[in-house]
């Protein structure tokens, strides 16, 4: 596993809805909690996870509401802080780049992608689907995109402890695990719980997409 300590960006940009997506994640998690200690949080996250199986089944309203709220409930603090982390290293240059009402729709729109891709793979599925880590993945295709040749300082144990990787390198080795990763679960007899591998891929393309139609803000001399 490579682990993104810092990009060659600057840090002091203004990104107001990265920072507002974070806080909120992390007050929906303390919620979570607190459920949790009540005996309840199972339910909970039944009712505002994305699930694919009902599609079709729910009215959807009701379906579109479980992808919105599915991206503000984790499965646990690392499951959080590792979703929360990539968005504070790659949230705030994409922000900065694109602006921030681009970045709300490109947030957002990239977590509906992520569902619909894990509603593709797995239609039938009863598995609640949790988490931020497809909308993230739409801010990395945007990175990718936007800031191919940023340097990304990284964390590699079995490696060089700490390596300058180029920012479409890094992504590249991202998604290539990604696609790995989904295409080992394609090949399981049955879809059980897990990491949703193919939401974060449709995510990432998603963002890429969304990218290339977001015209960026013009950059000063």
């Amino acid at each position: 596993m490579i682990l993104p300590l810092f990009d060659s960006n600057p840090r002091n940009v203004v990104a107001p809805v990265t920072l507002t997506v974070i806080v909120a994640n992390m007050a929906l998690f303390a919620f979570q909690m607190l459920l949790a200690r009540q005996g309840s949080l199972e339910g909970f996250i039944v009712e505002h996870a994305f699930i694919a199986a009902s599609v079709g089944s729910e009215p959807p309203s009701m379906v579109m509401r479980t992808v919105f709220t599915s991206m503000f409930l984790h499965a646990g603090l690392l499951h959080l802080a590792a979703n929360l982390w990539f968005l504070f290293i790659f949230g705030p240059p994409v922000e900065h780049r694109l602006g921030s009402a681009k970045t709300f729709l490109l947030y957002f729109l990239s977590g509906a992608g992520a569902a619909a891709a894990q509603f593709a793979i797995s239609p039938s599925s009863t598995i609640p689907m949790i988490g931020a880590s497809g909308a993230i993945a739409g801010i990395l295709g945007a990175y990718l995109l936007r800031f191919p040749f940023s340097m990304v300082i990284t964390l590699v144990p079995w490696f060089i402890p700490i390596v300058p990787i180029p920012g479409f390198i890094f992504i590249l080795i991202w998604f290539s695990l990604q696609f790995y990763m989904g295409l080992s679960q394609l090949m399981q007899t049955e879809i059980t719980a897990g990491i949703a591998w193919w939401a974060h891929i449709g995510g990432f393309l998603t963002g890429m997409v969304l990218t290339t139609i977001l015209p960026g803000r013009r950059r000063r001399r």
